[in-house]
This record gives C-alpha cells, structure tokens and sequence, in this order.
C-alpha cells in the first residue's frame, strides 16, 4: 500500500470505519527495516542487516553484511524494484553511493547463497498460517518475486518451518499478513 492508501485508510479510521489492518500495521509492515527491527526483538534467525545515512559509514557497511555478494534494497518497496544483489564490494559501494546521492534511504543485508533464489510465503490469520508457498526465482535471477518473473507453488508449512508466534500479526497489531519467513534451506 502507498503513502496515500495509508492516509485514505486513517480517514476511514478517523470516520470509526472497520478497517482489517490498521494504519499503523501497514506502515510498519511497508518499512523492511523496521518489520525487520520488530522481528529481531524477538530473537528470530535473521539475514545480518546493516543501516547507515553516511557515505564515510559504507565500508564498514559492507564489511558488517559479511562483504559481497551483498543485497542492497530500498527501504519502502514492492515486487522487488529497488533490490539489487551487488556481487563485488567495489559494486556494492557504488550502488550504495548512488543511492545514497538519491537521498534514498536503503539497507544492506548478506546475500544467503543457499537459499538458491527460494523462499516461503506464510499467510497468516490471527496467530494461524493458513497457507503457504514457496517462491522460486527464475532461471538466473535471485528475486523469487512473481513480478520478476518467479513461480510459486503451494506448500504444506511445518510447525518447524512455521514462522514463531512472535512474528505473526497480532504481535503486529494487524489480522492478516502475508510474511516470508524464511529461505527453505535456511535454519538460523
């Protein structure tokens, strides 16, 4: 949802209009840092993450990822526009600099190499996962998203492979979401 659906979405609420997610869950759902900042309180495996606002901080950035390859993403995103998988450092500075030029806000995080462009969907209601996919980059892409051309197929979750409790959406005052939980051969 855009920065307008949000404000379209808290006239509702102003107006006492039911809304199933609220304003609030939406936004934090829409910042990658910050739903990643929400899920690491609770101790979950996660890509290491780095933030930094200053061009002088971006050696110490990439070296904080574990160096490249090393994925580079726009904060505020859909659909895999603003991910971009920097296979040297000398690449990673210079996509990091030119974002930074922008006045984009990004984040750095370690490319899982044995995710082999794969990853589950959990959509959960309430503390429930009611289904699942997995998600399959296409032929030499690293993005599983559908829009850049990924597949998906329907899975059968395992409590093992379930997201925790702690990342389902009552803890983010939401009563659905949609949550990539995890790469399939990722165990953090």
């Amino acid at each position: 949802m855009t920065f307008y659906g949000c404000a379209v979405l808290r006239q509702f609420e102003m107006m006492s209009t039911y809304v199933l997610n609220d304003s609030v869950a939406i936004t934090r759902s829409r910042d990658k840092l910050r739903s990643l900042q929400l899920l690491s309180r609770k101790g979950l495996g996660l890509p290491v993450t780095g933030f930094a606002h200053s061009p002088d901080d971006i050696p110490d950035l990439i070296t904080m990822v574990k160096g490249a390859p090393l994925v580079i993403k726009l904060l505020e995103g859909t659909q895999g526009i603003g991910v971009v998988l920097a296979e040297t450092n000398q690449a990673a500075e210079s996509v990091i600099q030119a974002f930074m030029g922008m006045k984009a806000n990004i984040m750095v995080q370690e490319y899982i190499k044995e995710a082999k462009g794969a990853d589950i969907r959990c959509f959960v209601i309430g503390d429930k996962v009611v289904a699942a996919m997995k998600r399959q980059a296409a032929e030499g892409e690293f993005r599983s998203n559908l829009h850049r051309g990924g597949t998906a197929s329907v899975i059968r979750i395992t409590p093992r492979s379930a997201p925790p409790r702690s990342a389902r959406p009552r803890r983010w005052a939401c009563g659905w979401r949609g949550s990539t939980c995890c790469a399939p051969t990722m165990d953090r």
